[in-house]
């Protein structure tokens, strides 16, 4: 694809364009904001040991201990507490990956057991999305509009994070690897979404204009899945789409 930079850096923007506020009581944006993090911090750390990509950036570690830090603090401030306790152990999953290869140098060395030490962080991440989605289903003070950029994110935060599972060689999570078909249907939700809410008025349509964009630009590389991997770049631009649809819903929710 003429034109794309796949630039490592592309996930330490992320955290940095999530919103930083949240209320004493569970809301919608609240949980929202936590599955998107969750899904940008799993991703992210496939995306820093990926070889299929530029690994090993300190950038995207950066960006994903600094969203565990922000996680851990929604969670508490929400007063979430099965959600705390899953978090403490994906905490540890991802301190465990200390113990994995943190350079080219050391990667030469050695064979890193992915499989030990990352599928704990893939397996907690899953737990930590259904009890979200768990908390999400039982806010009663989430606005239709809300709801449906919040669901259209979600979307992208599964096709993101299933792409890096997918791409991640040696990993040993074929049970969270989308199958072709999965992807197809979710795509064309995705895209269904996006027209149906661009219709709804002209604020809408503007808000969604760069995050369908960001959706579009890696879209083709979610079907390709024969070896020609493109974690980086495809994590950079639907990551953003992501956060970006999760502020739309908070300007068009004021």
């Amino acid at each position: 694809m003429k034109g794309f930079k796949w630039v490592a850096w592309g996930f330490a923007l992320l955290v940095a364009m999530l919103p930083a506020h949240a209320t004493q009581a569970s809301s919608a944006q609240a949980i929202q904001e936590m599955r998107s993090l969750g899904f940008s911090v799993c991703a992210n750390i496939l995306v820093y040991f990926n070889e299929n990509g530029s690994p090993y950036e300190l950038r995207n570690k950066q960006a994903y201990l600094q969203g565990m830090t922000r996680l851990q603090s929604l969670a508490a401030s929400q007063r979430l507490e099965d959600v705390s306790a899953e978090l403490s152990r994906l905490q540890s999953s991802v301190a465990d990956t200390a113990e994995l290869p943190q350079s080219e140098v050391e990667l030469r060395r050695t064979s890193p057991g992915y499989t030990r030490w990352l599928l704990p962080v893939v397996d907690s991440h899953a737990r930590l999305q259904e009890l979200l989605d768990a908390h999400y289903r039982r806010i009663d003070n989430a606005e239709e509009l809300q709801s449906s950029l919040h669901a259209l994110s979600r979307d992208i935060g599964q096709l993101l994070l299933g792409y890096q599972i997918a791409s991640f060689s040696r990993l040993g999570a074929e049970q969270w690897v989308m199958s072709a078909q999965q992807v197809l249907d979710q795509d064309q939700r995705v895209l269904d979404s996006f027209t149906g809410l661009s219709s709804l008025n002209p604020a809408v349509e503007k808000l969604l204009a760069d995050p369908a964009r960001q959706y579009a630009f890696p879209r083709e590389q979610l079907f390709n899945q024969s070896g020609r991997w493109m974690p980086n770049g495809v994590g950079r631009y639907l990551g953003m789409a992501m956060l970006k649809i999760d502020q739309a819903a908070i300007e068009l929710t004021k």
